[in-house]
């Protein structure tokens, strides 16, 4: 469950286990990547750290999945200048407060969606082979952190975008020992098609190029585990797309996770552009029947 940033998050994922009526397994956080700064171990413990690690001291069992930024605001592409060591210093110390803070057990989800040039500087669109490596370099660091015990995801979104160099889940996959889990993002939308039925969306969502069915293959081929790190309905419009209230999508959802052999899956249930469940209430009930 994806609730927001930092202890806020932490709030408001006790407000949706109270909605749920049982606790919630795992923490999801993120990094942010607008600068350097946010590597500050005094920063990362006090805004997000610290508070989740009282979470999951009241929760024994619980974990946390935190992501990672590889590179950060005005650094695009800068793939080759991590891996010659240029951001080590940012990275140990990153490390070092995850390790210090009681959360040497993470799941390290670096890099995330390197498919979406939307999302951050480390997009691997057009140069898949420099996000793999500087991967590989991040994850070495991490490592090599005394009392480290990390495990690392890869997380894509659904697609490949025309025009780049990126085609496929192996041209930017780092490698079978530097993968721990392979995830997948799936929201309930299709970009520019606002009249396509749920069931076509659903198709959509599973049998495109770099689909789930096309993951689920390449997880399987890797022998990898395979979560959902963000999954979640969708407002409805003209560009985005979404199914908006409706419950059809939960329910494949649920379905996906049987059948994809979902090791975790993480509700995102804050607003970015589509929605939070409160704005879905006969999806919002369904999902309670199905988690709660």
């Amino acid at each position: 469950m994806y609730k927001g940033f930092g202890a806020e998050a932490v709030a408001a994922t006790v407000r949706h286990e109270e909605l749920l009526g049982r606790p919630v397994e795992i923490g999801n956080d993120y990094l942010p990547h607008e600068s350097w700064a946010w590597f500050d171990p005094a920063t990362m413990r006090r805004d997000q750290l610290d508070p989740w690690r009282a979470w999951r001291d009241e929760r024994p069992g619980s974990a946390f999945v935190y992501g990672i930024p590889p590179l950060v605001e005005g650094f695009d592409g800068a793939f080759a200048r991590g891996v010659a060591g240029e951001f080590d210093a940012a990275y140990a110390r990153a490390a070092r407060a995850m390790v210090e803070s009681g959360h040497g057990d993470a799941v390290v989800r670096l890099g995330w969606e390197p498919n979406n040039r939307a999302i951050g500087p480390w997009q691997a669109t057009d140069d898949p082979a420099g996000y793999a490596a500087l991967f590989r370099h991040v994850v070495d660091v991490f490592r090599a952190t005394p009392g480290a015990c990390f495990t690392f995801e890869l997380s894509s979104s659904l697609g490949v975008q025309p025009g780049r160099r990126l085609r496929a889940f192996a041209d930017y996959y780092p490698g079978d020992g530097y993968v721990d889990w392979l995830g997948m993002n799936a929201y309930d939308l299709k970009w520019g098609d606002p009249a396509v039925t749920p069931a076509d969306r659903w198709s959509w969502i599973r049998c495109q190029e770099a689909g789930l069915d096309a993951h689920v293959a390449f997880v399987r081929a890797r022998g990898k585990r395979n979560v959902c790190s963000e999954w979640g309905l969708y407002r409805r419009g003209d560009r985005f797309a979404g199914g908006g209230d409706g419950t059809y999508y939960l329910d494949r959802m649920v379905e996906y996770f049987s059948w994809g052999q979902v090791a975790y899956q993480s509700y995102f249930d804050h607003d970015w552009g589509g929605g939070t469940l409160a704005e879905f209430p006969a999806a919002r009930a369904a999902y309670v029947r199905r988690f709660g």
